[in-house]
């Protein structure tokens, strides 16, 4: 019997993975993987993990696989580069411990608040993690990421890869992190980078690519890239404003506003957007613990849509002492 299976694995499972593993696992999820799989991990635009549909395995191996490398024909992200080892692994055996639990979906008959044009408001801001497009990125900006390849085409009758067919990369930002606060304002983070990658106002996002149209279901297959509703008021361009390897450490709720944690190199950063009373101008809200200081490189085109409250502005340079890099605002204007 299934259940019964479910069982012994889990007697197999607990045997072997301590409880703070699973605990600590449990905070990588909410952080990075309740936003598609649910917080309990009962699906939301993704699959429910604790139902008896298992698609790619029971085992760790089999689920450290798939997280690592992700599966594109399913839009479920490669996270090997964004995660640290210990993190999957520590996820893996979060995600073993629900499965069996056969948790009801949200996304019963009568009880789906699926749209395709999710928003938010300045009051209660909409987080959304998501593939996001690129809205004319240039490739430089993408100095972390790793490059797509074609992948076996994945059978879900069979449960193995096809020997000769393969699935073409999506060209899309797998780690975006889209925030909506009405129309006045929404941004797109890149937790790879470390980045905020654009702005802009207006609409939100047309996700009927990606979730398919009123309950959900009809998504577009190898297009699912969610649409840009708006008017974008801020690229990022050219190399990061300062050098280092990025690690994106999660985020946290502010009074409903998201506050991003991540270290550049070895300096820890938090940054807060918010709108301004200008549609698509975006205050961006930084601390850090750089005990001597920063400096930071903006292209001279993007340092023109900067104000600064601390620190020194000059040729596309902020310079910023020690006590200054402790707290410090960037205003981004829309473009003119």
């Amino acid at each position: 019997m299934w259940f019964k299976s479910i069982f012994i694995c889990g007697l197999s499972f607990l045997a072997t993975t301590s409880f703070a593993d699973v605990k600590k696992g449990e905070v990588v999820f909410k952080t990075y993987c309740a936003s598609c799989h649910g917080p309990e991990g009962a699906g939301l635009v993704g699959p429910n993990l604790t139902d008896k549909e298992v698609l790619h395995g029971t085992t760790k191996a089999e689920v450290v696989k798939v997280i690592s490398n992700g599966v594109p024909a399913k839009a479920m992200p490669p996270w090997g580069t964004i995660l640290k080892k210990d993190q999957i692994s520590d996820v893996s055996d979060f995600i073993l411990s629900i499965m069996g639990k056969n948790l009801p979906s949200p996304f019963a008959a009568g009880k789906s608040s699926v749209t395709s044009f999710p928003k938010g408001s300045a009051d209660r801001p909409l987080v959304m993690r998501t593939y996001m497009p690129k809205v004319g990125l240039s490739d430089e900006v993408f100095a972390n990421h790793d490059k797509g390849q074609d992948v076996p085409k994945y059978r879900h009758q069979t449960g193995k890869e096809h020997p000769t067919k393969v699935d073409k990369p999506i060209h899309a930002i797998p780690g975006g992190i889209a925030v909506n606060f009405g129309e006045q304002l929404s941004y797109c983070f890149d937790s790879t980078e470390c980045r905020l990658f654009y702005v802009w106002s207006g609409g939100f996002m047309d996700m009927t690519n990606y979730w398919g149209k009123g309950s959900g279901g009809g998504r577009k297959s190898f297009g699912y890239i969610g649409k840009v509703l708006g008017d974008v008021s801020y690229l990022a361009k050219g190399k990061a404003a300062l050098s280092g390897k990025p690690q994106f450490k999660g985020y946290r709720k502010i009074q409903n506003v998201p506050e991003f944690m991540y270290s550049i190199g070895k300096v820890n950063f938090t940054l807060k957007i918010s709108p301004s009373s200008v549609p698509g101008e975006a205050v961006c809200e930084y601390t850090s613990d750089a005990s001597n200081g920063l400096t930071l490189s903006f292209s001279p085109e993007k340092a023109a849509q900067m104000t600064v409250n601390k620190g020194e502005l000059k040729n596309g340079v902020l310079t910023l002492n020690s006590s200054d890099a402790a707290s410090f605002t960037i205003t981004i204007k829309p473009a003119k």
